[in-house]
C-alpha cells in the first residue's frame, strides 16, 4: 500500500518562450498566488546552459493551497501571450539520490 504524502511543493510546466521578461515572471507567480501564500517561486534552469527549462518551482505555506492549485492541473493564465499562457501544473515529486535506500 502506497503511503499519503500531503504536497505542498509544485511544479508548474510552461513554454519558456511565452516567459521572457521580469514583468511576465511577476505575471506567473501573481497566478500562483491567487490560489495561497506562495513561500519559493524559481525557473529551473538547464545545469550545463543556464537556460530556463521550462519548468518553475512553487512553494505554498499550506498545504491546502497547493491541493487547491493542483485541482485544475491545465490553466490558463491572464495576461500572457498565447499560446504560452496555458501552464500544467504537477505535484513535485521528489526523487531520491542514487545509492540512497
Amino acid at each position: 500500500m502506497k503511503a499519503f504524502q500531503l504536497v505542498r511543493d509544485l511544479v508548474v510546466k510552461h513554454n519558456v518562450a511565452g516567459v521572457t521578461s521580469m514583468q511576465q515572471s511577476l505575471v506567473l507567480l501573481n497566478h500562483m498566488k491567487k490560489y495561497g501564500s506562495v513561500t519559493n517561486f524559481r525557473f529551473m534552469k538547464d545545469p550545463v546552459t543556464h537556460d530556463r527549462s521550462g519548468m518553475v518551482f512553487v512553494s505554498y505555506q499550506h498545504y491546502d493551497d497547493a491541493n487547491q492549485a493542483l485541482n485544475e492541473r491545465l490553466q490558463i493564465v491572464d495576461g500572457l501571450p498565447q499560446p504560452f499562457n496555458t501552464i500544467e501544473v504537477t505535484p513535485y515529486i521528489r526523487q531520491e539520490a542514487r545509492g540512497k535506500k
